[in-house]
């Protein structure tokens, strides 16, 4: 009976879950207050309690030797993207579009990788250490960002990759130094232009978004950046529930740029949306 009982145990222990070691903090607030005070990255675990894979990242990863050696100095957040709060948000402003994924932010909450699928300890940290390695050539690359001078493409892609680091703010203030500096050769101007009106609506500045459309038309009318702006304007009047002007400016397109390669997409839209204003009038 007692051995029963011994082998009882030993069986749970080694199905249960185990705790894994690391102090994980649970709130966003936490972390970042974290982070800032020690100047260090924050590693977020975004899982869910269905995941299993996740689950196995409990058991497997996050107790291993290697993973707490490389997470040393990294504040650890796990977030469950189905609590509708926090964890919903972040899986949305991250776009984490499965699981088990890990996003690596600095203080100010800038994305500075990420990681996704399951990895046994030691490959799992190689992501890791790969993600840190990019962001860290990332940030000399900013720090340098006096000295690039008029290497204009250059800026271009510096600002734009803010914008996929969601650092919005530091990517507008690129892009429009860009449109307004003098030398500042025109193709690179119009599309700092088209990327700053894009980065306006990701983040719901419409009005701003069709402001800037309205001053890179003003100052040039021909070239794909002028093209897709006139495009975003489109989609700007659909988000905005402005059918009328988003058929208004399709059709326009068509008539202005006949020869555009972006032609087969306002075909491909603007007969939904004709139909939508034809349903909405009636």
């Amino acid at each position: 009976m007692t051995r029963r009982i011994i082998l009882a145990a030993a069986l749970a222990l080694a199905i249960a879950p185990q705790t894994f070691a690391g102090t994980w903090l649970k709130t966003v607030a936490a972390a970042q207050k974290a982070a800032k005070e020690k100047n260090q990255l924050i590693l977020v675990d975004m899982y869910a309690e269905w995941c299993g894979w996740c689950h196995r990242f409990e058991r497997e990863v996050f107790p291993s030797e290697v993973f707490q050696k490389a997470s040393d100095d990294l504040i650890l957040l796990r977030l469950d993207t189905e609590d509708q709060g926090e964890g919903s948000e972040m899986q949305r402003k991250y776009q984490v579009t499965s699981l088990p994924t890990f996003v690596l932010l600095t203080p100010d909450l800038s994305l500075a990788g990420s990681i996704r699928g399951y990895a046994p300890p030691t490959q799992f940290v190689q992501m890791l250490n790969e993600a840190r390695t990019k962001h860290e050539a990332f940030e000399k690359r900013v720090k340098n960002e006096a000295s690039m001078g008029k290497d204009y493409p250059g800026r271009l892609e510096l600002a734009k990759e803010f914008v996929t680091r969601n650092a919005y703010d530091k990517s507008e203030a690129r892009l429009k130094k860009l449109t307004t500096e003098k030398g500042v050769p025109g193709s690179i101007r119009d599309e700092a232009f088209y990327q700053l009106a894009f980065v306006y609506a990701l983040q719901n500045k419409f009005a701003d978004g069709l402001k800037t459309i309205k001053a890179l038309t003003a100052v040039s009318n021909r070239g794909d950046s002028v093209e897709r702006a006139k495009l975003l304007a489109g989609q700007i009047y659909v988000a905005q529930g402005n059918l009328l002007g988003a058929v208004n400016e399709l059709r326009a397109f068509k008539k202005s740029y006949p020869n555009s390669p972006h032609v087969h997409t306002v075909d491909a839209v603007l007969p939904d949306i004709e139909r939508r204003l034809a349903g909405k009038s009636n």
